[in-house]
């Protein structure tokens, strides 16, 4: 049986391995072969009693990294915002967040964005000026049009 590791542990495995698969994917490589490593990009947990579905990407775009966090729920079609909200600043922290939803195959796919300069400072995301301002009990964040994902197919 594999010991259970912490949400912090998953994290950190997690950044790590979108590290070492940025140059194996968009936009230094096809759609096709950045979708034919997607099945290395996730990760089964459970937070707070729920089965997550955690897909980590990291982009280079050359001037800048995008960081993408898309998180569905395995059993249920929907997961409660405030759990959403505490995964999203578990990776990310809390400056310059985007977040983007839609549904597919029944379930929704909250994705968490967050662009860092190349020192991996967070700034602004490249999206601004097509974002909402929200938040959600004390977190900040931009809400994106699902159109401005970056090209990526969820």
């Amino acid at each position: 049986m594999f010991p259970i590791k912490s949400l912090d542990e998953n994290i950190r495995e997690i950044k790590s391995f979108g590290n070492f698969l940025m140059p194996y994917s968009k936009p230094k490589v096809s759609q096709e072969d950045d979708t034919a490593i997607d099945v290395l990009r996730v990760r089964e947990v459970t937070i707070d009693g729920y089965s997550v579905v955690l897909h980590f990407v990291k982009n280079d775009w050359q001037t800048h990294y995008l960081e993408i966090l898309q998180i569905t729920g395995k059993y249920i079609p929907f997961l409660p915002f405030s759990l959403v909200c505490k995964i999203g600043r578990k990776f990310f922290g809390d400056k310059h967040l985007s977040y983007l939803d839609m549904a597919k195959d029944d379930r929704k796919i909250y994705c968490w964005t967050l662009a860092t300069d190349k020192t991996n400072n967070p700034i602004p995301t490249p999206c601004n000026n097509q974002s909402d301002d929200c938040e959600y009990e004390g977190l900040s964040y931009k809400y994106l049009n699902p159109s401005q994902s970056s090209g990526k197919k969820f």
